[in-house]
């Protein structure tokens, strides 16, 4: 079986395709917002549309890179996938770890490729997506968040650099169904009344109040119409990215619970996690123990927020690595905390998550990022 560098390294990527996606989501959500009144909210109808439409496409991607990744992940340790790999029957009760590499590999170089794909999907949700993106101006939105601010290109060659050669390698196929995402149908339910409330309702009725304010200048009205604007549209935008990565999310979570083989969860997070993200990543691999005592996984896992690019991180042997970024946060929360208990933990442990964002302000992937 392959090493814990490979893991590592795989991990990582996934992690780093994952955020990739989400911050597509969100450009085009932003861009979109610029077409949306400030005054009237003209537009927003549009605006909504194409979220909607945006969430279904990064839903199947997100998903489809998850997939791959808890595959490539279970079989690296313990020689057994989970379910039949893509492009195979399901009734498949035997792969090759060649086979999972090369899947897992392929939808990173898709995600990497965005906006400009390597192939064209047959898919006609996510082609729609692709070329949405691609018809997008970078300079679109004026101090935006980039796809170029989350390279994965460097983490597809250190993936590859740790990669193991023993692809004939069998390993055998654990029979499970991988649940069925969200339909687009399904997609409007769920995120439609909650974009419009939090995005065009809400700047709507700051706009109405600060119009109607006698209490303020016109310029000071017309500044903060723009920033109510700039608010609606930095709301709409993170909820977008959150809904359509939340389907891989969903797809580890809903595998952790039926795979008997794992035995160690953690809270992974992205290069620039807020305090609380961190906080939890801290507590290193203990959430599968607490599932079994009777907390439960989903009680921590799914409390994420928009722009929340937090993912589970899994394991199936009693001994393993944590990814050196959680590593640190583990090592750092008693020296950051010593002294304080409770609330006041959580405070002093704030201030130091805000300390390293002062003290790295143009870091290019986070304050952390360097870790």
């Amino acid at each position: 079986m392959a090493t814990a560098d490979e893991v590592l390294a795989a991990e990582r990527l996934h992690q780093a395709a994952q955020a990739r996606l989400g911050f597509a989501a969100a450009f085009i959500a932003l861009a979109e917002w610029q077409n949306v009144s400030a005054l009237n909210g003209n537009g927003s109808k549009a605006w909504l549309a194409d979220s909607l439409l945006v969430i279904v496409a990064i839903r199947k991607m997100s998903r489809r890179l998850a997939v791959a990744h808890y595959q490539l992940a279970r079989a690296l340790e313990t020689g057994r996938t989970l379910g039949a790999p893509e492009g195979s029957p399901v009734s498949t009760k035997e792969t090759t770890l060649g086979e999972l590499r090369s899947n897992f590999r392929n939808v990173a170089l898709d995600v990497a490729a965005l906006p400009s794909p390597r192939t064209r999907s047959d898919d006609p949700d996510i082609r729609w997506f692709e070329e949405k993106l691609a018809s997008i101006p970078p300079d679109k939105v004026p101090n935006a968040v980039h796809l170029d601010d989350v390279e994965v290109d460097p983490l597809i060659q250190k993936y590859l650099d740790k990669e193991g050669t023993d692809n004939s390698v069998d390993v055998r196929v654990d029979r499970y169904d991988w649940p069925e995402d969200l339909t687009a149908e399904e997609v409007d339910n769920a995120y439609r009344d909650l974009l419009r409330k939090q995005a065009v309702d809400d700047t709507g009725k700051k706009v109405k109040d600060l119009r109607s304010s006698p209490d303020i200048s016109p310029d000071e009205a017309i500044t903060g119409i723009e920033d109510a604007h700039s608010v609606g549209g930095s709301i709409g935008s993170g909820t977008v990215d959150f809904a359509g990565v939340d389907a891989g999310r969903d797809a580890i979570l809903n595998a952790i619970k039926a795979d008997r083989l794992v035995l160690a969860v953690a809270r992974g997070t992205g290069p620039d996690p807020c305090a609380f993200c961190a906080m939890l990543a801290s507590r290193g691999f203990v959430y599968r123990s607490e599932a079994t005592a009777g907390v439960g996984d989903d009680e921590v896992f799914k409390k994420y927020h928009i722009h929340c690019h937090c993912f589970p991180i899994y394991r199936w042997l009693k001994v393993s690595e944590l990814p050196p970024l959680s590593q640190y946060l583990k090592e750092m929360w008693p020296v950051v905390t010593r002294g304080y208990a409770g609330n006041d933990a959580r405070k002093a442990w704030r201030r130091w998550i805000y300390a390293q964002r002062k003290a790295n302000p143009d870091a290019p992937h986070g304050a952390l990022s360097s870790i």
